[in-house]
């Protein structure tokens, strides 16, 4: 009967071993796929701290940048839809992080058309202003000369009358 006992006892040992060594395998995919997830949560908060910082550039070009916003919300989708692909998100991820590169540049260009137009409409404004202080200085010169002749025929006229070339 002892040795029965020692023959199930070591039975049971063995079978703990091999659970322990199988808990192990189980542990380090679990630490595997915790790394994993926080590499894949770190890139996600990098990209949601780029499009909060992207935030009043879409303000100041709403208007062009109305027919993303469709864009955004699938990416918000798939992101939410993710939860299971670990793997498969970290290929996603660079794949958003190079459409966001795109929109830098759009950005920029953007902004640097912006600087051109305002350069030009500040030109503009200048020249207006010009022109109306010329038209003003035109108008002040005419009324002036007109106010000479309009004199001057007044003159003429007074002389005339009074030698009585002229009626009173």
């Amino acid at each position: 009967m002892d040795n029965e006992n020692t023959k199930m006892f070591s039975t049971i040992l063995s079978c703990l071993n091999k659970m322990d060594s199988k808990l192990e395998a189980v542990n380090g995919r679990l630490d595997t796929m915790d790394s994993k997830f926080d590499k894949v949560e770190d890139r996600f908060n990098r990209v949601e701290s780029r499009l909060d910082g992207m935030d009043s550039r879409f303000d100041k070009i709403e208007g062009r940048l109305d027919g993303m916003d469709s864009r955004f919300d699938k990416m918000e989708g798939r992101l939410d839809g993710m939860d299971s692909r670990f793997d498969k998100m970290e290929d996603r991820l660079n794949g958003i992080d190079f459409r966001f590169d795109k929109i830098d540049v759009r950005f920029d260009w953007t902004d640097s058309r912006l600087e051109v137009l305002t350069a030009r409409q500040n030109k503009m404004t200048r020249q207006l202003s010009e022109l109306r202080l010329i038209q003003n200085m035109f108008m002040m010169s005419t009324n002036k000369k007109l106010r000479r002749l309009l004199d001057g025929i007044e003159t003429i006229e007074e002389i005339l009358k009074i030698n009585h070339l002229m009626p009173a």
